[in-house]
């Protein structure tokens, strides 16, 4: 076990309310990928007061930072998609889901015409607008140039897939930003990992659609997320890989992680 990864650290907090690993019985799973889909996270709370309860409202804003003593920070930024409780034999649990955006699923446009010679970037800005996500990056490997104009229609978020595709680039939401980039590019900090530094076990090695990469977990590392670049050094692979999609996992006495698959 890395020495500097000591003492977990998880707060919840919503509706002015806060609530620590320290004082709570808690799971959770926050998972990220590069979609423009929302993803929804999972919380449990174990036996908390009706008042309480009441006080987790749908829409509400929920964040989760996470860490080790003298090192934590923000995992997840969004709004609470539905609550439930119920009994599981003496205990009563408490599930929490939460998209880290709005739920943009019927967000739609019914028709808009773009003239000859639209950028993709000008269609991208404005699609933006309408799911009222802010454009945290957008580097674009090529801005489309749209020579008989461009018709948008539909689920604002398929238009941005579709017109990133036309410019080769990755479009995906982490914690209610939108970006556009490529997974392989920018200047993103590069994280050292080794089994000195959080590694647990052995990396998997993949092939997808002519894809390579490896399936990697670690110690929580709340730091990682989509496009971080690792640093993997271990006995199956040394070299550079960007992160696609990943999830930290969290829990009083169980699982402490982060597990990615990280492409070359």
């Amino acid at each position: 076990m890395a020495k500097t990864n000591f003492g977990r650290v998880v707060e919840i907090m919503t509706g002015n309310m806060s609530f620590a690993l320290s004082k709570y019985s808690m799971e959770g799973n926050v998972p990220f990928d590069a979609d423009a889909l929302p993803n929804e996270s999972e919380i449990r709370l174990w036996n908390q007061a009706q008042t309480t309860i009441n006080n987790i409202k749908r829409n509400g804003v929920l964040m989760v930072n996470a860490g080790y003593t003298g090192d934590i920070g923000l995992i997840l930024h969004g709004r609470i998609s539905a609550v439930r409780t119920r009994w599981e034999g003496v205990d009563k649990v408490t599930t929490i889901n939460i998209l880290d955006s709005e739920d943009l699923s019927k967000r739609e446009v019914t028709e808009i015409a773009f003239a000859k010679g639209t950028l993709a970037s000008a269609i991208i800005k404005q699609m933006a607008g309408y799911i009222g996500l802010p454009v945290a990056q957008m580097t674009l490997n090529q801005d489309y140039r749209y020579q008989d104009g461009y018709t948008a229609k539909g689920k604002v978020t398929d238009i941005i897939t579709e017109v990133c595709k036309d410019c080769g680039t990755t479009v995906y939401i982490n914690q209610s930003k939108l970006y556009v980039r490529n997974l392989r590019s920018g200047a993103d900090a590069v994280f050292a990992l080794s089994p000195q530094t959080g590694l647990i076990g052995s990396p998997e090695y993949f092939e997808d659609n002519g894809i390579k990469g490896y399936k990697i977990q670690a110690q929580l590392q709340r730091r990682i997320t989509t496009a971080s670049v690792i640093n993997l050094a271990c006995r199956e692979f040394s070299g550079k890989l960007h992160v696609r999609s990943g999830s930290h996992k969290f829990s009083n006495t169980g699982d402490f992680i982060t597990e990615v698959e990280a492409i070359m």
